[in-house]
């Protein structure tokens, strides 16, 4: 069974700002659909809240028991506020004297929430508008339950525009250079951690660090601890249920419910909005046609389950092609007369599944029947071919195209194709509503056929090929080498050729039958320049292509420092090896009783001074082993030794 849980918050007040009581209460769900035999669990949250838990410094005078600190105006000295009113503006007199704002001690011991509205002033700006930018100028929202002797974090707000848990102080890192998320007024509504729920809670805004009255400025306004003591509030629900925050719901029809906040003598202080529970029945309705034509096999028809109604979103579709969208496309398969069901399922968000088809007919008329080819004769265009059509509508187009003819590609709009070389020929019929193809070769009798095989094809300069000549139905034979050396023989096996250059080469056979007619035949041979390929090694060759091993390296050298003084003056502060012709150091230092103080790997390793656990480590001696990789990978150099640590 599921169980919903949607969070939407209502507030209603019987009185303003500063009068005696101020209601509120939260509810969840608001406006929900819940599918048959769920149930969903109705809630609220309810407190009165006293005099003095709200503020909104328009009167300048601040609540008994509230305290500011810092140079505090509450005026409107960066601009507007959120509602147009004055409002607390904040900057550091000097140290110790930071700014904060800090309410009274209230009784929140059944918890709420905090409301008010702040902003900080754009890093850069003038005085008095210019605001934090370091990672610890930001302002802490805070928790006291032994009238301010302790302060307990409840979240940070970091001057970057986000939130955490605390003030990462000391941290100078820079985080915020212009505007950010907090550099607009924004409303904050924080819950009241369980660890402040107590009878004597008090909150503050508080700025621990920034760099005086001039800098680092930021702004409070309409302040409102919306929490009240557990016996204040006492919720009674339209459904009859008394006295109770919660309770679940097993509705069998829509329904909706209220909560209706009283206080413990039995005075009616506030209402929710209604809560609407509506109950989904297996209801979907949708459109679909029945069937969809297409003249052409291969082509797609768009279909969509249309005017969808009546139903609990995500509906989810499952085609039988495997889509899984709406609309989607189905397809017209490869046969020219075909009928093809298509199915989808169809799933609502209670589970309710459904089923629908659509049928796709498929009814080419037009057709290539046949073709007949009439052979060339050799080396002349002498060759024709025919194709036979039915089933045409409106006016056909037809085209032959083929292999060359002088002086561009063969194309004729005609069944028939003549004067035409040998080759392969596409036939292609177009009609008022599809498209029929088809294809014919027109051969001739013994062509000429110019092949060969090289050997090797691939190598370092210079080397030699062979070449092996393999043509059939030819008497006469020209070689092209490529690299200008050329040679007219018969079929004279093997043939050879030396290659100097670093290049690539296309080598070319032309065999010739006895009436003169030619096939060519291309090898591409590829000379590459070799030597050794790593830039980092001491005989690099920038030119080579392939690596033939000889690459040198220069040999690994380690000078190790024995005393280093890590005092914070920027001279000597790091322990760390000086070494030439390395690609990677691994580093271990331990103390007199063996303990691991650092252990790192890598490019090259330094050592802050600093044990693992982040203390400071202590004078006097310490131990590194190490082990260096040369820049060959395989070369290694290790060693051991002593040093001083001094820090003053």
């Amino acid at each position: 069974m599921k169980k919903l849980l949607i969070l939407l918050i209502t507030l209603s007040s019987t009185l303003s700002f500063g009068q005696v009581v101020n209601c509120y209460v939260s509810v969840n769900p608001m406006d929900t659909t819940i599918c048959p035999g769920d149930s969903v669990f109705i809630s609220a949250m309810a407190s009165l809240a006293g005099a003095g838990q709200s503020f909104d410094f328009n009167t300048g005078t601040l609540p008994p028991g509230w305290s500011t600190t810092g140079s505090t105006q509450y005026t409107t000295p960066c601009g507007p506020g959120p509602n147009g009113s004055p409002y607390f503006w904040a900057a550091t007199v000097s140290a110790g004297n930071e700014p904060s704002v800090t309410t009274a001690a209230f009784d929140v011991s059944c918890g709420g929430n905090i409301v008010f509205d702040m902003m900080y002033a754009t890093q850069g700006g003038a005085s008095p508008c210019e605001g934090p930018d370091l990672a610890h100028e930001g302002v802490s929202l805070q928790y006291s339950t032994d009238f301010g002797v302790t302060w307990m974090d409840i979240t940070y707000y970091s001057p970057g525009g986000y939130q955490l848990p605390a003030n990462p102080y000391p941290n100078t890192s820079s985080v915020a250079t212009g505007a950010t998320p907090y550099t607009v007024w924004n409303t904050f509504t924080e819950p009241i951690p369980a660890a402040a729920w107590s009878t004597n809670t008090m909150f503050r805004w508080f700025q621990d660090w920034s760099s005086g009255s001039c800098c680092d400025n930021w702004g409070l306004e309409d302040i409102s601890i919306q929490a009240g003591p557990c016996a204040s509030a006492v919720v009674n629900w339209s459904n009859g249920y008394m006295d109770t925050t919660s309770f679940w719901a097993y509705p069998t029809t829509d329904t909706t419910y209220v909560a209706y906040v009283y206080d413990t003598l039995g005075n009616y202080q506030c209402e929710s909005d209604t809560i609407y529970v509506n109950l989904n029945v297996a209801s979907l309705t949708w459109d679909l046609v029945d069937t969809v034509n297409t003249f052409c096999p291969g082509d797609t028809v768009p279909v969509e389950l249309l005017n969808l109604g009546n139903s609990v979103n995500p509906i989810t579709y499952t085609w039988s092609t495997g889509s899984t969208t709406n609309p989607t496309n189905i397809w017209g398969g490869s046969n020219p007369q075909d009928e093809i069901w298509y199915f989808v399922d169809i799933e609502d968000g209670c589970g309710f599944q459904y089923s629908d088809s659509v049928l796709l007919t498929v009814n080419q008329t037009l057709s290539v029947d046949s073709t007949i080819t009439y052979p060339a004769s050799s080396c002349l265009p002498t060759g024709a071919a025919s194709a036979f059509v039915s089933g045409t509508t409106g006016t056909p187009f037809y085209n032959w195209t083929g292999p060359n003819s002088n002086p561009g590609p063969l194309s004729v709009d005609a069944t028939v194709i003549t004067n035409a070389p040998s080759g392969w020929y596409y036939f292609t019929v177009t009609d008022n509503v599809c498209t029929a193809t088809d294809s014919a070769f027109i051969d001739f009798e013994n062509p000429p056929i110019a092949q060969f095989a090289a050997s090797p094809m691939v190598g370092c300069a210079p080397f030699a090929v062979t070449f092996t000549n393999s043509s059939q139905n030819s008497v006469n034979f020209e070689w092209d080498f490529g690299d200008g050396n050329t040679t007219t023989v018969g079929n004279m096996n093997p043939q050879s050729n030396t290659y100097v250059t670093a290049n690539t080469y296309a080598v070319t056979l032309i065999a010739y039958d006895a009436q003169n007619c030619p096939d060519t035949a291309t090898v591409l041979i590829t000379a590459n320049p070799c030597g050794c390929t790593d830039p980092i090694a001491l005989n690099y060759n920038p030119i080579a292509i392939d690596d033939d091993g000889s690459c040198e390296y220069a040999t690994p050298t380690v000078v190790v420092p024995n005393v280093f003084t890590p005092n914070g003056d920027n001279d000597n502060d790091y322990f760390e090896l000086i070494t030439e012709n390395t690609i990677n150091i691994k580093l271990t230092i331990t103390n007199r009783w063996g303990n691991v103080m650092f252990e790192a790997d890598g490019p090259n390793p330094v050592w802050d001074g600093l044990a693992q656990s982040g203390d400071k480590a202590e004078e006097g001696t310490y131990f590194y082993t190490y082990e260096i990789l040369g820049l060959d990978g395989e070369t290694t150099l290790s060693g051991h030794g002593f040093f001083q640590l001094f820090r003053n």
